[in-house]
């Protein structure tokens, strides 16, 4: 299976690369940066591969990831330097992002076990995180799309708790977010509209999406498994 995942994977980065070509720039050499973060991702997301839970959460990164891409770019927090809102060739980096974070406390729990005993700490983190990303975005207060995803984060953050999951699934995001926006602002491929390379909300928002996702996908297989009764 992770063979078979690893090898899917590698056909959609190609099918990307190839159908985007004309953005790609072979002349300035190898980016190790983003080839190191691909080739870990890649490697994670066929470790411990379960398929059912695998497929929603692909599905519902891809579907979030455009939900979350739409509302940035179109709110002016941040632009792409193809100047679309938002571009399709960045939504496939979501969902293996969500694969690579739900997987990633496994692999801490690895080296360090306390991993799932973070919990003491959600009631504060996440709200924090709520209250810094509502600044972040307070120019675009006024837009309904705003207004609709402050809702959904505090739903998420209210709603549906599992504190040592949770924490351990948003510090692992955030730890892969450092990478992801560093390579992303530093490369001026994405510019958010405080001009930081990255600001720390953007950073701690790849925490929050994983753990939004890992919601859905809570819901979405308790759906099926009532509907399979």
């Amino acid at each position: 299976m992770s063979f078979i995942a690893i090898g899917l994977v590698v056909l959609g980065y190609a099918g990307v690369a190839w159908r985007w070509r004309h953005l790609l720039h072979p002349e300035l050499g190898m980016d190790w940066l983003l080839a190191a973060i691909w080739a870990f991702m890649t490697l994670l997301l066929a470790w411990r591969i379960e398929l059912r839970r695998d497929l929603i959460l692909v599905f519902i990164g891809l579907c979030g990831g455009a939900v979350i891409e739409w509302w940035g770019t179109t709110t002016n927090l941040w632009h792409y330097f193809t100047a679309e809102r938002p571009p399709v060739w960045i939504l496939p980096a979501w969902p293996v992002a969500a694969l690579t974070i739900h997987r990633m406390p496994a692999l801490v729990g690895a080296f360090w076990p306390h991993v799932d005993r973070l919990g003491r700490g959600y009631w504060l983190v996440l709200p924090g995180f709520v209250l810094l990303m509502t600044r972040f975005g307070w120019a675009s207060a006024a837009i309904p799309s705003s207004q609709v995803v402050l809702l959904i984060m505090i739903g998420v953050t209210a709603l549906g708790a599992r504190p040592d999951r949770d924490m351990a699934i948003f510090l692992s995001g955030a730890l892969l977010g450092i990478f992801l926006e560093y390579w992303g602002t530093s490369r001026w491929v994405w510019v958010y509209w405080t001009r930081e390379t990255p600001p720390l909300e953007a950073v701690l928002a790849h925490g929050f999406a994983a753990v939004a996702f890992g919601r859905a996908e809570q819901v979405a297989g308790w759906l099926l498994r009532r509907g399979s009764l």
